[in-house]
């Protein structure tokens, strides 16, 4: 066996690759976490084994590769998420001195045969009570628009259940990115009572998959629970992934959050699988 250096910088090598007789069995690299609310100093840890050359080695040899090019970086904290029913990787980890942080679910939605009527009624009678729902670029001529989503969007993250406090952008920050990265607005979903902002969705594209989008965000202000603003804020975010031809819409919901996995089933997320993210700290 042996071990490819895989970096684009031979002086920051981050991703590895193990051979046996010229052939892929296994990988390890790390990465910044592509979530903002994540402490720094917090790297995320990719490590993969193929079943047939798995218990010889293999992955610690990876591990230590990948410890040895993390070292220099003074890490904090070193992330890994792995299914919960994969017993052999939940033992890798813990031996390789990792403790389990915190649960998610995993779900999809197949918005293809999504029936939308069953979501109309929330949005017909919010707007009897003076509700209204807008995507993000339709406010556009709205001053307030960025001051009141960026509060809205701070305290709906500040509310989810986190292993610990969210590191989540300034004002400056957010405004920068709704100039720079305006593709990640077009999924953004604001519901609106009496001008102010009570509700939020947010559906990104997710990754390299073309056709899945990522409910990234959901959440409603304490004082209007209860009202169906969560499903009438789905139903535009669900008429938009079929408008845009996305057939897949895909959800985490950590464990505790008891309410969304109770939405969520309700929609038709199905699939659901059992994420946990284990850390070692530093």
């Amino acid at each position: 066996m042996r071990l490819a250096d895989l970096a684009t910088s031979p002086a920051k090598p981050q991703r590895w690759i193990a051979e046996c007789d010229d052939v892929a069995v296994g990988f390890g690299s790390f990465e910044d976490p592509d979530s903002e609310s994540v402490q720094p100093r917090t790297h995320q840890l990719h490590l993969f084994v193929h079943p047939h050359h798995r218990e010889q080695g293999i992955g610690t040899k990876l591990f230590e590769q990948v410890m040895k090019s993390l070292t220099p970086l003074d890490p904090l904290c070193l992330r890994c998420w792995a299914l919960q029913e994969s017993d052999a990787s939940v033992r890798f980890l813990a031996r390789c001195g990792f403790g389990e942080a915190m649960q998610t679910y995993h779900s999809a939605l197949d918005t293809g045969a999504f029936d939308l009527t069953q979501l109309a009624r929330y949005v017909r009678r919010l707007e009897k009570y003076g509700y209204e729902v807008h995507g993000f670029g339709d406010l556009q001529a709205s001053r307030e628009r960025n001051r009141k989503c960026y509060e809205l969007y701070v305290e709906i993250m500040n509310e989810i259940p986190s292993p610990e406090p969210p590191r989540l952008p300034g004002f400056a920050e957010y405004e920068e990115r709704i100039i720079k990265a305006p593709e990640f607005f077009r999924g953004h979903f604001l519901a609106l009572h009496g001008g102010e902002y009570v509700g939020l969705c947010i559906l990104l594209p997710q990754g390299r998959a073309r056709q899945e989008l990522y409910a990234d965000t959901l959440g409603v202000k304490r004082e209007v629970r209860g009202r169906g603003v969560a499903q009438a804020l789905s139903y535009f975010g669900i008429e938009y992934a079929q408008r845009n031809g996305y057939s897949k819409i895909s959800a985490d919901s950590f464990v505790e959050n008891k309410r969304i996995q109770v939405l969520l089933e309700s929609l038709g997320f199905t699939d659901r699988k059992v994420w946990t993210l284990f850390t070692k700290r530093f």
